[in-house]
């Protein structure tokens, strides 16, 4: 085992997941100092040093080696003492990737013949066209839309936000499409992964590989990066990020990005990557309603050539509700069962294939199963949630916690005061519609609603 090179890889790793004053700083001349049996021994400079790393970056140092070395690893020790001339590890100034921002030219360039890696990405599939717009998507579609006929003049960076499976990498590529229809605009589509394994990559190989990094990232004149709330913790990369980010506003190029949350809900992500965030449109996705589900289906439907019953349509829209992409599978399930066993479509075909998924989803959440998670959620007590006390702190989330089951279970108002500790009907009446009301116009509540609902998701 060749203790060197597995250091060697495992500080490349380290350069991508910490600031480089904190790596430059802790891990130089760092060396693995010896391995018997499991125990990895790292060899550091000080004392001051081996409490530095066991406090804040032992965790990452595990995770780092075990991607080195198919050895156990039951144990990392730490020694003061110093490297053999052939332990040093020194990591070229070239194999840095980021430098500043080159204002030279701030003013709008002219749109370059694209190339291919950039626009290949894209799939032709999405496009406004085939987007069914509702009450809540019209806001995010108003935004791409106005994007993708001004690129790099309105709402720059475009940021649309919300649950999986709502329509925001739709919107984003068809953004990109829109401006292929009119120009040979150089357009690059990518997930927040494909950005971190290509960083990664570069720091790894070397100058050559980093002057492709950037080529790839900043020579564009749109750049869409889906998912970017996997930035989170990842401080080498976010790095790398702001300046790439920076590169493209100051030249007026545009930039989309699309999460699961509003740019402040995404911890771990630096203050000035927020700030930049939402420095130009912030647009949310919520849930669907009954008549965009039902426009869904039909306009699916109309695609692949199939007539399907009003009774089918009503039964999906009206049963599966939290997203599109559930939603799709559902209608694809009972088409593709109807053609195998060459039956007609109906609703008690329907009933019959998705019968046992809805009564599961209808079953696993109950009022007691949302409760609890908004407890955990806001850290209070059930005792103080379904109680008398009326402090903000509490009459808060004791709203959203009616909102939530009369919007999942769709039980009567008596029936939910009775589960929240007794309160009369027209009290819980009133939380729901409260909730309702502001959920449109305050990111926070939403963001706090889409949160435990994915919560209560991933306890089932």
């Amino acid at each position: 085992m060749d203790l060197v090179e597995i250091w060697r890889n495992v500080l490349g790793e380290m350069q991508v997941s910490v600031t480089r004053a904190n790596f430059v700083t802790w891990f130089k001349n760092t060396f693995i100092y010896d391995y018997k049996k499991g125990i990895f021994t790292i060899g550091v400079p000080s004392f001051f040093y081996e409490d530095r790393l066991k406090k804040h970056y032992l965790k990452d140092i595990q995770t780092a080696l075990s991607h080195q070395t198919t050895e156990p690893i039951t144990l990392i020790k730490f020694k003061v003492a110093t490297p053999q001339p052939d332990q040093v590890i020194t990591f070229d100034k070239s194999n840095v990737i980021h430098r500043p921002v080159d204002k030279s030219s701030a003013k709008k360039e002219s749109i370059t013949v694209q190339s291919l890696p950039q626009n290949s990405s894209l799939n032709s599939y999405y496009k406004f066209s085939n987007f069914v717009v509702g009450p809540s998507n019209q806001l995010a579609y108003a935004a791409a839309d106005a994007v993708s006929k001004k690129p790099g003049q309105v709402y720059n960076p475009l940021f649309i936000y919300g649950e999986s499976g709502l329509g925001k990498t739709h919107l984003m590529q068809a953004i990109g499409n829109a401006i292929l229809e009119e120009s040979n605009a150089k357009i690059l589509y990518v997930t927040t992964e494909d950005f971190l394994n290509d960083f990664i990559n570069a720091v790894e190989s070397g100058s050559g590989k980093a002057k492709d990094f950037k080529k790839r990232y900043r020579d564009v004149d749109v750049l869409l990066i889906d998912d970017v709330q996997f930035l989170s913790g990842k401080e080498g990369t976010q790095d790398e990020f702001f300046h790439t980010f920076n590169h493209l506003h100051q030249k007026n190029k545009q930039v989309v990005l699309t999460a699961d949350r509003f740019p402040k809900a995404i911890r771990g992500l630096e203050k000035r990557l927020q700030t930049r965030f939402e420095g130009g449109m912030v647009a949310d996705i919520g849930e669907p309603d009954y008549e965009t589900r039902s426009a869904i289906l039909r306009q699916r439907a109309k695609r692949e050539g199939k007539e399907v019953p009003d009774e089918v349509i009503d039964y999906l829209a009206e049963n599966i509700k939290s997203s599109i992409r559930e939603l799709e599978g559902a209608f694809t399930k009972v088409l593709a069962t109807a053609e195998i066993t060459k039956q007609d479509l109906s609703l008690q075909l329907a009933a019959d294939v998705l019968g046992n998924i809805i009564s599961e989803m209808r079953q696993t959440i109950t009022p007691d199963l949302i409760i609890r998670e908004t407890c955990r959620y806001f850290r209070v007590s059930r005792e103080d949630l379904l109680g008398p006390k009326r402090t903000k702190e509490i009459v808060y989330p004791r709203q959203i916690t009616m909102f939530i089951i009369r919007s999942e279970t769709n039980i009567s108002f008596p029936i939910i005061g009775r589960e929240m500790g007794g309160k009369d009907h027209t009290t819980t009446m009133h939380g729901c519609k409260k909730i309702a009301k502001e959920i449109n116009s305050n990111p926070q509540l939403k963001e706090d609603i889409s949160s435990i609902k994915e919560r209560i998701r991933q306890t089932n």
